[in-house]
């Protein structure tokens, strides 16, 4: 990856940081987006420490033109985006009789609007390379029903109906698309929800899940790892 170019989105805090430190190991343009400035400019840091080259981009990842905006401009400084990571994520967890239309559209315009838009934004280009690489960051909620789920794990199933159908799409043009489904991981998003596993210590951490996306980046270029389910060893 020395010389690639990766989007990371969701890069602040949890998963994206980890993924992105996990990544800055192998030097390379690691592109950094998430909504808090400050934090993002913290995961910077750490990716400069471990050997990357950060470039950071805050913004709403549910408004469409700043997707467009940020990957014209990727594109205009280094010509090329070898890797898409989309993490970012939202979760409300309530009960369907509480839960509001509202609530709903907050995830899906993060958990699988913005997902589409990204991919959109990069996928031509990566088709006239005949490379690339797009990891969706899902859920086991994505293939798993569960109480307080109901808007969460429609969006997450959402995710999953378009990674698979997108994988078959393009590996013709040698692009590899893969869905990582974690269990409970140790990040705000579970901490103080109904869903909050009784011993957080026990799940799986965030850097968990950055070295399985490290794995499926590193895979000979021949070989494409569709999906993967990650969860810890022994929760209980």
């Amino acid at each position: 990856m020395k010389d690639k170019v990766t989007i990371i989105t969701g890069a602040s805090r949890g998963i994206g940081r980890a993924i992105a430190v996990r990544l800055a190991e192998y030097g390379g343009n690691l592109i950094l987006i998430g909504r808090d400035k400050s934090k993002l400019d913290e995961t910077a840091n750490f990716v400069t420490e471990k050997g990357g080259k950060p470039s950071v981009y805050a913004g709403d990842v549910s408004n469409k033109n700043f997707i467009d905006d940020t990957v014209k401009d990727v594109l205009n400084k280094f010509g090329r985006v070898d890797h898409l990571i989309n993490n970012a994520g939202v979760a409300i967890f309530k009960k369907f009789v509480d839960v509001t239309i509202e609530e709903f559209m907050a995830q899906m315009n993060v958990n699988m609007y913005a997902v589409f838009n990204f991919t959109k934004a990069v996928v031509p280009y990566m088709v006239q390379n005949k490379s690339g690489t797009i990891i969706n960051i899902s859920s086991l909620a994505g293939k798993n029903p569960f109480v307080y789920g109901t808007t969460y794990a429609a969006t997450k199933h959402a995710l999953m109906g378009f990674t698979k159908s997108l994988m078959l799409e393009l590996r013709e043009h040698n692009i590899r698309v893969a869905a990582v489904c974690p269990g409970s991981v140790q990040t705000d998003m579970i901490i103080d929800t109904p869903v909050a596993p009784k011993e957080i210590s026990k799940v799986l951490k965030p850097e968990d899940v950055a070295e399985t996306v490290a794995v499926i980046i590193n895979l000979p270029q021949n070989a494409l790892v569709s999906e993967i389910e990650i969860r810890p060893t022994n929760p209980k």
